[in-house]
This record gives C-alpha cells, structure tokens and sequence, in this order.
C-alpha cells in the first residue's frame, strides 16, 4: 500500500506516535517554551477509533482489534519516532516513508490521517491532576516542521467585502484594476485612495463565517474586516503591530478591549471554529492546542492554560496576503443590484 501524505499529516502521525512513547504531553509557555512543571500523563490515544492504551507497567502499548489484543514496545516507537521526524523535516510535498509502512500495518491503520468524523487532530485519554479524573479529550495539532503553519486558510469563506465610499468612473476602475506586479493590492487600495475615495466594510460574503464571528462579539466582522485592511499598511503585517496601527488611527476604539476580542477570535479559530461550518461557541479541541516543534518537540497549551495560548498566538500571527486568482480578490467590480463598487480582499492568517 502507497502511504503518500504531506508534512502536516505526517506530523500530526508523529504527534501520535511521540506522545504514546513518551506518556506525557508537557505544557508550554506564551513563548512555545517547554514548562516542566506543567503536563498531561497520557493514558491512550484514540486514532480512527482505534485506542492505544498506554502500559507503563510492561512499557508497551496494547489495543485491541477484531477481538484479539496487540502489543507494541514502547521501544519500537521510540525507533520510529527517531526516523520519522528527520524524514518530515528533509521532505517536502506530498511523499512516502516506506520503512514505516511494517509500523504502521502492525497498528492497523488503513491510513493515519484521522477520519472526517472525528472532532479535532487528535483524542487523548488522560490523567487529569487538577480534578483526578480521567477525561478523554480533543486536541487541534498544528506542525512547524519545515515552515510555519496557517491558522486561517485563504478560502471562499474568508472574502470580505469592501465599498468605495466616493462615484469612481469606468475609467478609474478600469485603471485600478490594470495595476500589477509586485505588491499591487496595494497599489491599487492606494490608487482608489489618491482618486479622492476609500473602501469601508460591506460585508463578510460568507453568512456563516459572519454569524461565527458574531457569536464573539456582534461588531466582530466590521473591526476585523477594518484591521485587516489595515495589514496592508503594516510592514511585517504581524497581528500586535496591526492592531496598534489601527489603533493609533482610531482613538475612539478601547485598546483594552479591541485587543481582547482579537485574542478571542485567533484562540477560537485555534480551537475548532471554521469559517463555513456553524459554530457553537465551544471548542471542537476541548482539550488543548499541541504544537509540533522544529526541534522535534512536542508540546501543548492545555485548555486551563487558556490565557497562554491566547498571548502566544496573538504574539506570533500575522495577517498573509494569499494569491487572487481563486477567489478574484484585489479588483473594483461594479455591484448591478445596488450600483455599488465593490472591492473584495481575502484573509488568510499564518504563523
């Protein structure tokens, strides 16, 4: 059996596979730092409804499957772990690693990529030291083997809307809309500045991924849609010096509390809230937030650790610029039914 997968899906695999090695998920810090002090004692993993329980008493982990129990030494993961994180981090694309493909039958997985049914990346069995009780939890894994991981993908769900607020001419659109090369969305938000007009929110195309933002806070949509037009202008576009810049230039706006519906906003869409899917309020990832480290280190902001994993991810994202062409962002068209001028942009955000 081909077993092609991306790096994500591999470090998501490797994930599972470290944490039953080690039995212990470790917290980290606002910094992505390990906390000692701080973890989770892993009891099982849960991978495509199959339970890989933990036995520290035989240093092996068992399951069971068409009603015959299998063991595996924890030694064993341990050796594959060792070959399968230098093979994700020298790899790209999509590609194989066939010397673990004897592994990989012997947990009887048909493939390691987690079902669509499943909630989060990853379900974990654990000892719980706060409550003492032994809850199994779901947990959203992000990699930054190799590159950075995107916490928000560019999608159809992600365009928002924008209006001219002064009459443009076919001739001014036409003209906007011819600017290319390097950095042209810019260039042309500039253009449509300079010819005496400005773009204010219109609206967030996708109904769904506006109620989600709305179930944060009802103006959700109009000041994200505002910071992230203010990216444009933000060198480095991370997060923290977005919002100060939008900041600066709108004195009415309460920083204390801008700031936290931002935070709010990344920790929810870290957790389990997607831009076309109706979102409850809760999080999908009741659990925690694991990360998988360029170092090979596996570690995690679990879910009482909230206020860090908020710092952490308001301190280290920043707002992309994603390609047009899918989505025919970055163009002034014209609106037949209300005879607007409309120019669409779509948020991507990334580490």
């Amino acid at each position: 059996m081909s077993r092609k997968y991306n790096k994500g899906e591999w470090a998501e695999f490797y994930a599972f596979s470290k944490i039953l090695e080690s039995g212990r998920l470790y917290a980290a810090d606002e910094d992505m730092q390990k906390i000692p002090e701080i973890y989770y004692t892993i009891l099982s993993a849960i991978k495509n409804d199959i339970e890989y329980h933990r036995n520290n008493d035989k240093d092996s982990v068992t399951f069971k499957i068409n009603n015959q129990i299998i063991s595996i030494p924890i030694s064993e993961f341990e050796i594959v772990n060792n070959k399968l994180f230098p093979t994700i981090k020298s790899s790209s694309s999509t590609f194989t690693i066939p010397e673990l493909n004897s592994f990989i039958d012997k947990l009887s997985l048909d493939s390691i990529k987690e079902n669509n049914q499943s909630k989060g990346d990853i379900s974990l069995k654990i000892h719980d030291d706060y409550t003492g009780y032994e809850p199994t939890l779901s947990f959203s894994i992000k990699s930054y083997v190799g590159s950075n991981p995107t916490l928000l993908n560019a999608s159809n769900g992600t365009v928002i809307t924008y209006e001219t607020s002064g009459n443009l001419t076919e001739a001014n659109i036409a003209e906007v809309n011819s600017i290319e090369g390097r950095g042209k969305i810019i260039n042309r938000i500039n253009r449509i500045k300079e010819l005496g007009s400005k773009l204010n929110y219109k609206n967030i195309n996708a109904t769904i991924f506006k109620e989600n933002l709305q179930m944060i806070d009802y103006r959700l949509p109009i000041i994200i849609s505002e910071i992230f037009l203010e990216s444009y202008f933000v060198r480095g576009k991370k997060i923290p010096d977005v919002v100060d810049s939008y900041l600066n230039k709108n004195p009415d706006e309460n920083p204390r509390i801008i700031k936290y519906k931002i935070k709010e906003f990344l920790v929810a869409i870290a957790l389990g809230m997607v831009p076309l899917t109706e979102w409850s309020g809760l999080d999908e990832a009741n659990g925690g937030y694991i990360v998988v480290k360029d170092d090979s280190e596996v570690l995690c902001y679990h879910i009482y650790e909230r206020n860090k994993l908020k710092q952490y991810l308001y301190n280290n994202t920043k707002f992309d610029t994603p390609s047009t062409g899918r989505t025919n962002a970055g163009l002034l068209l014209k609106n037949e039914r209300d005879n607007s001028i409309e120019f669409n942009l779509t948020m991507q955000i990334r580490f």
